[in-house]
């Protein structure tokens, strides 16, 4: 049976501010060691006019991140790239605009404009400031996983960009907002099928947008695993799923089921997916009140004996060590604060590379 979640209370994004440090010089360094991970930062001007006002919420199998910076490099390197944290960025300009490097290609992205990012290859990013001198941005993280289901295409462009003047990036801009102004608000369902929805948008942007009219009758056999993919994905809390329900679903043999999942068995790749869904309840604050037993049962695990010896084995951490992980905060805070501050983006950059599979051998400190 699965378990409805009720309403959680509105989650309270994960911020970090330049103005609770004593001075620019500490939160710019601060800010560095928390991004180190992604990328190199360098700030444009004197360091004592940088400020920062970010906030980091989780939403179901996707991150939203919101700050008001001055205006910043953010190198992404080779080294960057081989750590193993493998997503896409998909941002939007409110105020101020960037100019992304990949190779010798320059890209501009305006206000209004959408970019897609693949953070899987190096890039360089110059901030562009608005007239007062800073730069309002709105991004979601996607991991890759969540979009390979979705996309025809094993590669696409590192960068692309939707200009503002198009229907498809004007829509796809105003459901950005949308979900910025609701997301903290959301149930874990309502967010699973927003951020799906996300996904969707994004994926076929990544493919060109292609015209999907006679799509039903040529399709490919990566089209074909793609349905079968973003149908396991909607069927996760189902017991009944899989390997007959598969085959009854997609009028396929086993052993065609098979050859479309190899080198994966079809029950291990919908074993992976629910424990990276658990994964991403353990993590969310919508969920902080349930036991491991209870996700472990919505997850549709017998007992948290199972689920636990699987977990393990596919992150390199228990549930519970998950969860904690997700707790962390910053163990000294900034002079006359009195408190600790949240590591939004650390915990961005360590929640992403677990929900795709790779740990990271050690954060910023």
């Amino acid at each position: 049976m699965s378990l409805a979640p009720p309403r959680a209370d509105p989650q309270e994004p994960l911020r970090f501010r330049s103005a609770d440090f004593a001075t620019p010089e500490l939160a710019a360094e601060r800010f560095r060691a928390l991004t180190a991970e992604l990328c190199d930062v360098i700030i444009y001007g004197d360091v004592t006019d940088f400020h920062v006002a970010s906030a980091t919420l989780h939403l179901s199998g996707a991150l939203l991140l919101e700050s008001r910076t001055s205006a910043l490099r953010y190198d992404r390197t080779a080294q960057h790239v081989a750590r193993g944290i493998d997503h896409f960025q998909v941002v939007m300009y409110l105020a101020g605009g960037a100019e992304f490097v990949v190779r010798d290609r320059t890209f501009l992205q305006r206000a209004g404009d959408i970019c897609i990012i693949d953070m899987s290859r190096p890039s360089l990013t110059r901030e562009m400031q608005a007239q007062d001198g800073a730069t309002h941005v709105v991004s979601f993280v996607l991991p890759r996983l969540l979009l390979t289901p979705l996309t025809t295409t094993e590669t696409g462009p590192t960068v692309r960009i939707l200009p503002r003047e198009t229907p498809y990036g004007r829509m796809l801009g105003d459901y950005m907002l949308a979900v910025r102004r609701c997301a903290a608000e959301l149930t874990h369902g309502e967010s699973q099928a927003v951020v799906q929805s996300l996904a969707l948008l994004v994926a076929s942007a990544i493919d060109g947008i292609p015209d999907t009219e006679h799509a039903e009758d040529s399709l490919s056999q990566d089209a074909l695993r793609a349905r079968i993919k973003l149908h396991i994905d909607a069927n996760l809390g189902v017991g009944s799923l899989g390997i007959e329900s598969l085959c009854r679903e997609f009028g396929l043999s086993r052993t065609g089921l098979y050859r479309l999942l190899a080198p994966q068995s079809p029950a291990g790749y919908i074993q992976q997916r629910r424990l990276h869904r658990a994964f991403a309840m353990l993590i969310s604050p919508a969920f902080r009140a349930w036991r491991i037993i209870d996700i472990a049962l919505e997850c549709q695990f017998s007992s948290d004996a199972t689920f636990i010896r699987a977990f393990r084995r596919q992150f390199g951490l228990s549930p519970g060590e998950a969860r904690r992980l997700s707790e962390q905060r910053v163990p000294g805070a900034p002079p006359g604060s009195g408190k600790a501050l949240p590591e939004p983006d650390a915990e961005a950059s360590r929640w992403i590379a677990q929900l795709t599979g790779t740990m990271l051998a050690a954060g910023p400190t």
